[in-house]
């Protein structure tokens, strides 16, 4: 090889170089590697999603002194306490009012639009709930899960949402406590929320989105700026 000729080859090994690594940086990018950026966030869960089940019998089954709601869909009831088994699916449409809680179980789903539940909606590794245009006199609390929609409801004491694998959306509620958001993992909006006490949003990847929020104590951690 002439010096001229070792002396092109030695030029073109830098850029070479620059171009594999700009392309593993693009690739990076569009693969959403590395970061938070170009990670989205699936939509919001919609009552229209909701499943179409056979009718609830009345009275509904009872175990363990709960109502039973497995596989059923029905609206204008006052009941007692509910649950949602292991593996079921709910449906309860306007009108409905339950007096006590409403517990849900592992991969069940939860779809709730126009209620009012007196104590506590809670549950660890439900794979959908969906509670819009509703009142909970008590809390929210919902971990482990997968997606979660909470969208225009009045709740008397604090959503507490921890370590969901799905998206999770907190959308135009009124909450008398606090809204904590700790170790989520799907994506999380939490957008036109009024919240009598705080704001609290710790170790969420990706980081929460959202804003216009409305919030008596402090916005705090990830949500300081929302």
């Amino acid at each position: 090889m002439s010096k001229k000729e070792s002396l092109q080859t030695n030029a073109r090994q830098p850029l070479r170089g620059a171009l594999v690594a700009l392309g593993l940086t693009l690739g990076l990018a569009a693969c959403g590697g590395g970061g938070e950026a170009g990670t989205a966030v699936a939509g919001a869960v919609t009552f229209a999603a909701a499943p179409s089940l056979a009718p609830a019998p009345s009275p509904l089954p009872q175990a363990n002194a709960m109502n039973v709601c497995e596989n059923y869909r029905f609206g204008g009831r006052d009941i007692e306490n509910l649950q949602v088994p292991d593996g079921a699916r709910c449906v309860l449409e306007r009108g409905v009012r339950v007096d006590g809680n409403v517990e849900l179980g592992n991969r069940s789903e939860f779809y709730a639009e126009g209620v009012r539940i007196g104590g506590n909606l809670q549950g660890q590794r439900a794979a959908v709930t969906l509670l819009e245009n509703s009142t909970v006199g008590g809390n929210v609390q919902l971990d482990i899960g997968g997606a979660i929609t909470l969208r225009d409801n009045t709740v008397g004491g604090s959503i507490q949402l921890k370590e969901n694998a799905g998206a999770v959306h907190v959308l135009s509620n009124v909450v008398d406590a606090d809204i904590q958001l700790f170790d989520n993992r799907g994506g999380v909006v939490v957008q036109s929320n009024t919240v009598d006490g705080n704001l609290q949003c710790k170790e969420n990847r990706p980081a929460p989105t959202g804003g216009a929020n409305r919030v008596q104590g402090n916005k705090e951690d990830q949500c300081r700026g929302l």
